[in-house]
């Protein structure tokens, strides 16, 4: 039960409700006239701040970033900035995107080590908090939490934050069933709302008192705690009245619940007067509650169907809860536990009319809801075990690194002893190094005219080589014009004996033809050309090998003469002359030759049978 009621608080502590437009309007309005830009930026986190507690989440988040940007534009290291990445991380958690929610936390410590400002160490503690509190990790919520009250210098100067502190420490000691600490803390988070003026603060502070006193009733029948509970929800219906819009309707419609819960739980309902404060406070709390507060909408109908079944009016009990139920179903994502609940107040109602077959209905309902629930509340857990896990991981990782760092301060005390234990080593051999230094100053000249020789030595070598080097290059171009020049006296002579054959063939025109004598001398002339070329290859050796290697098809005796003159960089009528041949058939032949090579028409024969080389 105490679960129940703590939660009903806590949501009308981050639930939504419809910010009141008049309020917003003067925050926006105030924006807009406002030049200084720490007030812009306090008016920013202020409205991110109210649209995560109505759950305007796309508007928390929009306003919070806006803020985080004109911070960073004063400095990057600035309590605005941490501030911001807080009011960031507190919206992801209640998105419950734990790792969004984390990845701003720790962007919130950086921003607070960076500044080493103890109150912005102190956002960031609590903002860690927060996270831990949502994952029901409450030791370590609990030790953040004090951690970031340490950090706080001066609590008046940061009475919303210490409110918040001492806030959410209450929620952990009233799950921990400790009265009196949940009181203490209550009433501490009473004291600094106050001082801050937030008043949706100090009116959520107000009904956590009531709760505390709540329990003490029931563990004690006191009537002092019996009042105790009222005058708290009284104060904080009052804040709702007198500031309007800074008090969520949510906050007001569940005081109004919790008062019309306690009325009913706590006081003689056959009283008319008390059955009628149940239904003002019901109705109160109905009409201010958005249709988006399940929590809200079921227990008043919840509490009026009460009142109706204990007058035995069941079909009007019964219009309340149908009513309820009805509305809850028109959310796109329905609170299960709320439906449950609805669902199981018509189950009875429906026993006790005897309508076994609506009951069955129900029940059945109520199984499929649970289904739901069981899945949903699978999914929320694992979610949570796994940011538990990361947080682990992480935290481990933080403990290692420290680990790591304080190892590496001892060995930085260790070796600033060794450098201490070198320095008095160093002063004793003073002395010793004395008589040596002017034995060193000899040997060091001694040892740089040394270099010095050694130097000139190199760069000595250094200009033979440049000297011979440049010797070989002219011989190779001496000895590349002198393998040209024999290539060419080759070929001359070549030319030379094919002009004496043609001499012969005219003078032996005139007689019968001798068939073997022309043979032989065609013979001569090839193995003349064998000479020529066994003689260029001697200049040139793998010239006709390369030829012959990189062509497909074999080349003739004329074919390698024809390159043989390219190479040489005869033009075409040079080699009709030299041939005694036309020119139409050295170019024939120059294209038969790129035909063998495999050449395309764009490529050049001269360049390419040079390359050969």
């Amino acid at each position: 039960m105490k679960r129940i009621w703590l939660l009903i608080l806590w949501l009308g502590f981050l639930m939504p409700s419809q910010a009141q437009q008049n309020y917003i309007d003067s925050l926006q309005n105030l924006l807009k006239h406002t030049a200084a830009p720490v007030e812009m930026i306090m008016i920013q986190q202020r409205m991110a701040d109210w649209y995560r507690s109505n759950e305007q989440y796309p508007e928390a988040i929009k306003m919070a970033e806006e803020s985080l940007q004109r911070s960073q534009q004063l400095s990057e290291n600035n309590l605005e900035v941490t501030k911001a990445y807080w009011i960031l991380s507190n919206i992801y958690c209640n998105l419950e995107d734990f790792e969004k929610s984390k990845l701003f936390i720790d962007k919130a410590y950086k921003s607070a080590e960076g500044q080493h400002s103890p109150i912005a160490m102190a956002y960031a503690h609590y903002a860690s908090a927060m996270l831990y509190s949502t994952l029901f990790d409450s030791e370590r919520c609990v030790k953040l939490i004090h951690a970031a009250l340490s950090k706080i210098p001066d609590p008046n100067k940061e009475a919303l934050l210490t409110a918040r502190i001492y806030y959410l420490l209450y929620g952990v000691y009233t799950e921990w069933n400790d009265e009196s600490k949940s009181l203490y803390y209550a009433q501490q988070a009473v004291t600094y709302a106050e001082k801050s003026g937030n008043k949706n603060m100090l009116a959520n502070a107000y009904a956590a008192i009531a709760v505390v006193f709540s329990y003490k009733y029931e563990a004690q029948h006191k009537k002092e705690y019996l009042d105790s509970i009222m005058q708290p929800l009284d104060n904080a219906i009052s804040l709702f009245h007198k500031y309007p819009g800074q008090v969520v309707n949510n906050t007001y419609a569940h005081c109004h619940n919790n008062k019309a819960s306690y009325y009913l739980k706590y006081y003689n309902t056959t009283d008319p007067q008390i059955k009628q404060k149940i239904r003002d406070n019901v109705q109160e709390a109905l009409r201010i509650a958005p249709s988006s507060n399940d929590v809200a909408i079921a227990s008043g109908y919840g509490m009026l169907s009460e009142l109706s079944m204990q007058e035995n009016d069941l079909p009007t009990a019964e219009n309340y809860l149908t009513k309820a139920y009805t509305l809850i179903l028109q959310k796109k994502k329905p609170y299960y536990h709320t439906l449950i609940s609805v669902l199981n107040s018509l189950v009875t109602l429906s026993t006790k009319k005897n309508d076994f077959k609506k009951a069955l209905e129900y029940q059945q309902k109520i199984a499929e809801y649970s289904n739901l629930l069981f899945n949903e509340e699978a999914a929320s857990n694992t979610k949570r075990l796994e940011a538990q896990f990361e947080l682990s991981k992480k935290e481990q990782e933080i403990k290692t690194l420290h680990e790591k760092s304080e190892s590496q301060k001892i060995q930085k005390y260790l070796l600033i002893g060794v450098i201490c234990l070198g320095i008095l080593g160093a002063f004793f051999m003073f002395r010793s190094y004395h008589f040596n230094l002017r034995y060193s100053l000899a040997r060091e000249k001694q040892l740089t005219a040394e270099r010095h020789e050694a130097t000139l030595q190199i760069k000595y070598e250094k200009e033979e080589q440049a000297r011979l080097k440049a010797e070989q290059e002219l011989l190779a171009l001496q000895q590349q014009k002198l393998q040209n020049e024999v290539m060419a006296s080759q070929l001359q002579l070549q030319h030379k004996t094919n002009v004496l054959h043609q001499l012969k063939e005219k003078l032996s025109s005139e007689e019968p033809v001798n068939i073997h004598q022309i043979l032989r001398a065609e013979a001569l002339s090839d193995n003349d050309f064998e000479k020529a070329k066994f003689r260029i290859q001697e200049v040139h050796p793998n010239f006709f090998k390369n030829l012959n290697e990189i062509t497909p098809q074999k080349l003739t005796s004329l074919d390698q003469k024809y390159c043989a003159y390219l190479y040489l960089g005869m033009d075409t009528k040079q080699i009709a002359h030299l041939l005694q041949v036309a020119p139409k058939s050295v170019r024939m032949t120059k294209y038969r030759l790129k035909q063998k090579f495999g050449l395309d028409a764009d490529t050049d024969l001269v360049n390419f049978i040079k390359e050969v080389i």
